[in-house]
């Protein structure tokens, strides 16, 4: 009897070390960014995407990269999506389109970071030129916000934007 115990024991202690599993730090770091605290929504992606098991599953570092594209540009961090957006469109080129610059940029400019929207919006315009009346709407409805300093309204001028 003595024995049974101390496997089960000892099985219940290995299972609980384990870690969480890709899909538990999914699900975390969603409840992170629901919750608007995107830094612990970055930090648990980050993590996750470290993983091998994560790095082996292309559907679920989507997952997470998307989580973490979105806590970045609530996180004002508008710059390193554009970044980010450029490194993915060659790993997932089917799921980087202009409708994602878009709501990043979207995301970006209720985070306060106004001149990251502009980059991502941008470099969308750019990567998707099929889609530039789109892409202009989104720069207007961004320029009719008023919340853009005039540096900024003189980049989207010099760009042609306005």
């Amino acid at each position: 009897m003595r024995t049974w115990t101390t496997i089960v024991v000892l099985t219940a202690f290995l299972l609980g070390c384990q870690g969480k599993s890709p899909a538990d730090y999914q699900k975390a770091a969603q409840a992170a960014l629901d919750g608007r605290d995107p830094a612990q929504a970055i930090q648990l992606t980050e993590e996750a995407l470290a993983q091998d098991s994560v790095r082996q599953d292309p559907a679920m570092a989507w997952r997470l990269e998307q989580v973490r594209l979105e806590a970045l540009a609530r996180n004002a961090k508008g710059t390193l999506v554009k970044t980010e957006l450029e490194r993915l469109a060659v790993a997932y080129p089917k799921q980087v389109n202009g409708s994602l610059y878009r709501s990043l940029a979207d995301s970006a400019r209720e985070g306060g970071d106004n001149a990251g929207a502009i980059d991502i919006l941008t470099a969308g315009d750019e990567r998707f030129p099929d889609e530039h009346t789109k892409f202009t709407e989104a720069i207007d409805e961004l320029n009719k916000g008023g919340d853009l300093d005039p540096a900024q309204v003189e980049k989207l001028k010099s760009l042609g934007y306005l």
